[in-house]
C-alpha cells in the first residue's frame, strides 16, 4: 500500500511537471537567444561557414549591465517602522538585527544579480532558505559555554528562471498551486545531506543514475550537460500550496531524484520562499518581457547588416577568382597563393589574360549604413540609453541647468521603474524577517554598528520575542540612485551660494554645513560630519558657560531675574545667528542694548 501511494505521488508530481514544462517552452527559445547575445555567442545559433565574417555589436550586454548599474544602488536596504508606541522598542531592536543579517548573508549581491537577470530575461527569482548544515563560529551565542556553536543559518541566492517551473494556470507566485525547481547536484552531495540522503545512502550510484527521468538540465543555454557521467543528478524540489482546516494554506516541499522521493516537509515559515522581480509584467501571463527582449529584433538587424558589410569588404580585399580550364592551373594553388605578391603560374591558355579572372564584388550600398544607424537609434530610443544617459557630449548644450534638465528627462523611465525595485526589496525583506523570527529561536548575539565601522556593540536577539509585533517596511531606492545624489549635490551647492549672498535677508539658515557635507560626494564624509558635530557641541558648551557666568554676575548685582532671563534668551539667539553667519543687525543691536542695561560686557 505504501509503495502504491509513493508511485501515485511521483506520478502526480511528474504530471504537473510536464504541464508546467510545456507551458514554459514558449519562453525558452527567447531565453536561449538573449543569453547567447549576452555571451557574444549569437552566431552559434546559426549554422554558418567558418570563413564568413561574424561581427559582434552587442547592445544586449550593454543594456543589461548599464541598467543594473543604474538600478543596483548603494545598499538598497529597507527600514522598519513601528505602528504603535508599545512596539517601538521591539521594532527598533528587530530593525538592528535585520540590518546585521542583511549584510551578513550578502543580500545586496543577490539583489544586483536579480536586477541583471530581469533586465536580460524578464524575470528573476531570489530564494531564501535555511541551511541546517551550517555551523556558527565561536562566541556567536549568548550561552556561557565559550565552545558552543549554533547550528543552521539563513542563506539567500538567485535561482535562474530556467530552473523554475511554475503552475501553468497561475499569473503570480502567490497564485501558484505548485512551483517546481530543478537543480544539478553531485550525487555524493545528496547522499551526505542529513535529510536528503537518509533513504538513498546505501543504494549504489549506478542504480540511481540509471533511473533519472528526462528533464530540462540547462540545454536552453547552448550548453550540453550530461548527467549520465561524473555522478551529477537532477534534484527536483516540488513546492506545493494546499488549503488547510483553519481556512488558510499549508505550504510544503517534496524532494525527488528520478522516481525516488527523498524527503517531504512543511515549510517554515509557512509561505513560498521565493521573491520575483519582473522587468515588464505582461497581463494574463506569468512570464514577463525584458528590456533586452524589446530590442532583440533591432539587435538581429544590426548583426545581419554588419555581417553583409564586412563580407563585401572582405571580398573587396580578397576577391573571388575564376580559373580557366584551358590554363591547367590548379585552383587549389590559386585559392592558397592567389593574393601572394610576385606569385607566378604557367598558363597553357592561348589567351593568358583569361587564365585567372577576378570577380569584382559590388560596392557596399549606402542604404545598409542607413539601416544600421536606424537600428542603433531605435535601440537607444527603446532603452533610453541616449548620449545624455551615458554621460557623452550632447551637442552644443553648455549650461549646467540645461544639462541637468536633459539628464532628468533621460532618466525619467528609470526613476519610474525604481518603484518596482522597492517592492521587490520590500517583499525580500519580509521573507528574511520571517526566517529570522522562525529559525532564530535560541539567543544569538547581534552586532550593532556605531557611527563608524570601528564602533559597535552587542545585544541578545531571540526571534521568539518578535512573533507578535507589527511594523511597516519603508524603503526609497530612488533616493540612493546616482542621478538623485547628483541632483542633491548640485542643489546643496546652490543653497550654500544663496545663503552666502542673501543669508541676512532670509533670517534663517537655508542649509547647515553638515547638510552640505552629507549631500556632497566627499571621501570620509561621515568622519567629517562627526568632527563638525563635536566641535559645534564644544563651542556651544563654552558659549553656554559664558552666558551662565554673565547671568550669574547680573543677578549678584541686583538685576531683576526677569531681565536676566530675557538677557540670556537674547544672548543665545545672537550666538545662534552668528554661528550660522546670518545674524541680522537688528537682533545684534537688541542684544547689545539688553546687555548694557544689565551692566554686562557685550559679547
Amino acid at each position: 500500500m505504501a509503495e502504491t501511494s509513493h508511485n501515485k505521488r511521483v506520478a502526480e508530481i511528474y504530471r504537473n511537471f510536464r504541464r508546467a514544462q510545456a507551458k514554459r517552452r514558449e519562453r525558452e527559445q527567447i531565453w536561449q537567444e538573449l543569453d547567447a547575445y549576452d555571451r557574444n555567442q549569437q552566431w552559434d545559433l546559426e549554422a554558418l561557414p567558418p570563413w564568413l565574417p561574424k561581427p559582434v555589436t552587442n547592445f544586449v550586454h550593454l543594456v543589461k549591465y548599464t541598467k543594473r548599474a543604474a538600478f543596483a544602488v548603494d545598499n538598497p536596504q529597507a527600514k522598519l517602522r513601528p505602528v504603535s508606541p508599545e512596539g517601538e522598542e521591539k521594532v527598533r531592536n528587530l530593525n538592528q538585527a535585520f540590518d546585521y543579517v542583511w549584510h551578513r548573508i550578502k543580500a545586496r549581491k543577490t539583489v544586483r544579480d536579480c536586477i541583471a537577470t530581469a533586465k536580460l530575461l524578464g524575470d528573476a527569482f531570489a530564494y531564501v532558505y535555511w541551511d541546517e548544515t551550517a555551523e556558527g563560529r565561536l562566541g556567536t551565542t549568548i550561552q556561557g559555554d565559550p565552545g558552543h556553536r549554533f547550528e543552521g543559518e539563513i542563506r539567500i541566492k538567485e535561482i535562474d528562471p530556467s530552473q523554475i517551473y511554475p503552475d501553468p494556470d497561475a499569473f503570480d507566485i502567490q497564485d501558484c498551486r505548485y512551483i517546481i525547481v530543478t537543480e544539478r547536484k553531485p550525487l555524493a552531495w545528496i547522499k551526505n545531506h542529513p535529510k536528503l540522503g537518509k533513504n538513498i545512502k546505501n543504494i549504489p550510484d549506478e542504480e540511481i543514475l540509471g533511473e533519472q527521468n528526462p528533464q530540462d538540465r540547462g540545454e536552453i543555454y547552448l550548453r550540453d550537460y550530461s548527467t549520465e557521467s561524473h555522478g551529477i543528478v537532477t534534484l527536483m524540489s516540488y513546492y506545493e500550496k494546499k488549503p488547510n482546516e483553519e481556512g488558510g494554506f499549508t505550504y510544503s516541499v517534496t524532494y525527488l531524484v528520478g522516481d525516488r522521493i527523498l524527503y517531504q516537509q512543511n515549510l517554515k515559515p509557512n509561505r513560498y520562499p521565493f521573491v520575483r522581480l519582473s522587468d515588464f509584467k505582461q497581463r494574463h501571463s506569468f512570464w514577463s518581457m525584458s528590456t533586452c527582449e524589446f530590442i532583440l529584433d533591432n539587435q538581429r538587424i544590426i548583426n545581419k547588416v554588419e555581417s553583409i558589410i564586412v563580407m563585401i569588404g572582405t571580398l573587396m580585399q580578397n576577391p573571388q577568382k575564376i580559373v580557366s580550364a584551358d590554363s591547367r592551373i590548379d585552383p587549389k594553388d590559386v585559392a592558397k597563393y592567389g593574393n601572394m605578391p610576385g606569385m607566378t603560374w604557367l598558363s597553357h591558355d592561348p589567351n593568358p589574360e583569361r587564365s585567372i579572372v577576378y570577380v569584382q564584388p559590388p560596392q557596399i550600398p549606402m542604404v545598409l549604413f542607413h539601416l544600421l544607424e536606424n537600428a542603433k537609434e531605435n535601440i537607444r530610443e527603446i532603452t533610453g540609453l541616449t548620449q545624455a544617459y551615458l554621460g557623452q557630449t550632447v551637442g552644443s548644450l553648455q549650461t549646467s541647468s540645461g544639462v541637468q534638465a536633459l539628464i532628468e528627462r533621460a532618466t525619467l523611465r528609470d526613476r519610474d521603474q525604481m518603484y518596482d525595485i522597492e517592492l521587490f526589496i520590500e517583499e525580500l525583506t519580509q521573507l528574511v524577517l520571517d526566517f529570522m523570527i522562525e529559525y532564530y529561536d535560541t539567543p544569538r548575539m547581534i552586532r550593532i554598528s556605531g557611527a563608524n565601522p570601528d564602533e559597535y556593540e552587542w545585544f541578545e536577539f531571540n526571534g521568539v520575542d518578535y512573533r507578535d509585533i507589527d511594523y511597516d517596511i519603508y524603503i526609497d531606492v530612488s533616493a540612493k540612485a546616482p542621478i538623485t545624489r547628483l541632483r542633491e549635490s548640485e542643489e546643496a551647492k546652490e543653497l550654500l551660494v544663496l545663503q552666502g549672498q542673501y543669508g541676512q535677508q532670509f533670517g534663517t539658515a537655508l542649509i547647515t554645513p553638515q547638510e552640505f557635507i552629507e549631500k556632497s560626494d566627499f571621501v570620509d564624509k561621515d568622519k567629517i560630519i562627526q568632527r563638525m558635530n563635536m566641535e559645534e557641541l564644544r563651542n556651544k558648551t563654552e558659549e553656554a558657560m559664558r552666558v551662565a557666568t554673565m547671568m550669574n554676575e547680573a543677578l549678584q548685582r541686583g538685576v531683576p531675574p526677569e531681565e536676566v532671563l530675557q538677557m540670556g534668551y537674547a544672548m543665545f539667539e545672537q550666538m545662534e545667528q552668528e554661528m550660522r553667519g546670518i545674524g541680522s543687525a537688528r537682533s545684534r543691536h537688541s542684544g547689545q542694548i539688553q546687555q548694557q542695561q544689565a551692566g554686562t560686557p557685550v559679547l
